[in-house]
C-alpha cells in the first residue's frame, strides 16, 4: 500500500495566496480610501498615493485571476522519479539575509517538474525513488501567450499548490 507523504486540503494549498491577496487588497483599499478622504496633505501626495494605491488593486486583480485560473484548472497527478534533491539558498529579507528552499526535481518520462516542499517533508523524500504528487499546475495571466513560440515548453511543468505526495512504485 502507499504510504502517504503529505495531505493538504485546497484551501491549505491556496491559503498563501489567498492571504496574499487579501493583503495587497486591503493595502490598496485603505490607501485609496485615505487619499480620498485625507484633506490635510497637498493634493500632489493624494493623487500620487491616489495612483499608487489604483497600482496596487491592479496588481490584486491580476493576482486573483491567476489564482482563480489555476484552480479552475484542476488538480494533476503526476508518477514521477525524483532525480535529485537540492537544498536552495537564496538572498532574502529574512534575519541574516539569506532563505532555504528545499527542491526535488522530478521527471515521468515526458516532463520535467520541481516541487519546493517543507523542510519535513522534503526529509520523508529519497532521491532515486518514485513518488504520486497531486497538485494544481501553476496558471499566469500571459503564460500561454509567452510560451506559444517555445519549442520546450511543453517539457517543463510549472508545479504549486500542492495536495498530496504517496510512495509509489517505479515501472
Amino acid at each position: 500500500m502507499d504510504t502517504v507523504i503529505y495531505s493538504a486540503s485546497p484551501l491549505k494549498a491556496f491559503s498563501g495566496s489567498l492571504l496574499f491577496l487579501l493583503f495587497i487588497f486591503g493595502l490598496g483599499g485603505f490607501s485609496l480610501l485615505s487619499a480620498i478622504f485625507s484633506r490635510r496633505q497637498k493634493i500632489a501626495m493624494r493623487v500620487g498615493q491616489g495612483i499608487v494605491s489604483l497600482i496596487l488593486l491592479l496588481a490584486g486583480v491580476g493576482g486573483a485571476i491567476a489564482t482563480y485560473m489555476t484552480f479552475t484548472s484542476g488538480q494533476t497527478t503526476a508518477h514521477v522519479h525524483v532525480d535529485k534533491k537540492r537544498v536552495v539558498k537564496r538572498n532574502c529579507d529574512a534575519p541574516g539575509g539569506v532563505c532555504t528552499d528545499y527542491v526535488i526535481e522530478a521527471s515521468d518520462g515526458e516532463k520535467y517538474y520541481t516541487f519546493g516542499l517543507g523542510q519535513d517533508t522534503w526529509n520523508q523524500i529519497e532521491d532515486q525513488s518514485c513518488y504520486d504528487f497531486t497538485y494544481y499546475p501553476a496558471k499566469s495571466l500571459f503564460g500561454d501567450y509567452l510560451q506559444q513560440d517555445n519549442p520546450y515548453a511543453d517539457l517543463y511543468e510549472t508545479t504549486s499548490n500542492i495536495l498530496e505526495i504517496k510512495t509509489s512504485h517505479c515501472s
